[in-house]
């Protein structure tokens, strides 16, 4: 991941929880063609594909991908927790998207069945998470530090996560609970009418039209917006951590509309991403130093303890930092203004379904 260091104090640098010396901001450059020629296109809706049929397919597609990842044979426990993981929130972030086309009920259980069936391989993740926090600590400041600082609490983080993949294989019954709910999920998904007009019929289906988006679109805009002012006005990892999962879903929801018009929302979507990373490595490290002041054996040096603790207060407030710039930058707009925007992106859309240029490509 490349970034870039600014050496400035900003206005407010001299309140203690602002100053954090240099400053580490991701670098946050427009994508360029090769980024938005990368950008998985089974994840969008597609130029003429009803808006039903798209939601549909890259939900099965995506919980069939969640389970499928613990059937491989060469592939590690904790890699397809991650990988499963990953396709149940953008799961989640589609139901959020249309959630005003169907039932209350509906939405909710299906909501709720995919984040318990995501809770059951947590501690796996968040056992890596942590790992990952204490050796993002070594890499960057390992050059200042004298030989061998943070080793052993690099090991014995590894061995603890070793242990705690050792105990979900050895659970005749947890890999086991986390794939049939994704698989009970594909079937029910599979049984969806995506047809508007079965909505006479079955009390449901999703319009092909952007007020089936709007209402979820805004709603999750406005939930990141509303998570940002309220992390950064109490800055409590808690409030970070809302964000960023609001943050995520509009990632995924930007990801799927990325075809209205590809170089704008790739390139907002792109930054979401960051925004997502920049707080999930600060929520890893918030878990690590709470880990930290219960199982200090994992750290037995005390003075090596309390220098990983400043060095990791450091990196916070660098992400904290950074994911501010980020999230003005997304988050600069009204949630009405960015739902009237993306509704002339929309009908831009149908112009291209329903005209017909012979010599010119835009889209």
């Amino acid at each position: 991941m490349s970034v870039e260091m600014v050496w400035k104090k900003t206005r407010r640098s001299h309140r203690p929880r602002d100053y954090a010396g240099g400053v580490t901001v991701l670098a946050t450059s427009s994508p360029g063609l090769q980024d938005l020629a990368t950008f998985d296109s089974s994840l969008q809706l597609g130029v003429s594909e009803p808006l039903g049929t798209g939601v549909k397919r890259v939900t099965m597609e995506q919980l069939e991908r969640a389970a499928g990842g613990f059937f491989g044979d060469d592939a590690s426990l904790g890699g397809a927790v991650h990988e499963s993981r990953k396709s149940i929130k953008r799961v989640r972030a589609l139901l959020r998207m249309v959630r005003g086309e169907l039932p209350d009920h509906i939405f909710e259980f299906e909501n709720e069945s995919l984040r318990d069936t995501a809770r059951l391989v947590g501690e796996i993740r968040m056992a890596q998470g942590v790992l990952n926090a204490a050796s993002s600590i070594q890499e960057l400041y390992g050059e200042f530090l004298s030989e061998g600082t943070f080793v052993e609490l690099i090991q014995r983080l590894s061995r603890r996560r070793d242990l705690t993949e050792l105990k979900a294989v050895e659970d005749p019954n947890l890999i086991g609970r986390v794939v049939r709910g994704l698989e009970r999920a594909y079937h029910r998904f599979g049984s969806w009418p995506t047809d508007p007009e079965a909505r006479e019929v079955y009390g449901h289906g999703i319009r092909d039209s952007f007020d089936a988006v709007r209402p979820g679109l805004s709603g999750t805009y406005d939930a990141g917006r509303q998570g940002m002012v309220r992390a950064f006005r109490r800055s409590a990892p808690g409030d970070l951590h809302e964000w960023r999962k609001r943050a995520k879903d509009l990632r995924h929801q930007l990801e799927f509309l990325a075809p209205l018009w590809p170089e704008v929302v790739v390139g907002t979507a792109m930054t979401l991403e960051r925004l997502g990373d920049i707080l999930g490595d600060d929520n890893d490290m918030a878990e690590l130093m709470k880990l930290l002041d219960n199982r200090p054996d994992l750290c037995p040096d005390t003075r090596e303890r309390s220098l990983f603790r400043a060095l990791a207060n450091q990196r916070r407030n660098d992400m904290q930092m950074a994911a501010e710039i980020l999230g003005r930058r997304v988050y600069a707009e009204k949630p009405g203004s960015v739902a009237s925007r993306f509704g002339e992106y929309w009908d831009a859309r149908l112009m291209v379904i329903r005209g017909s240029l012979d010599t010119i490509v835009v889209y």
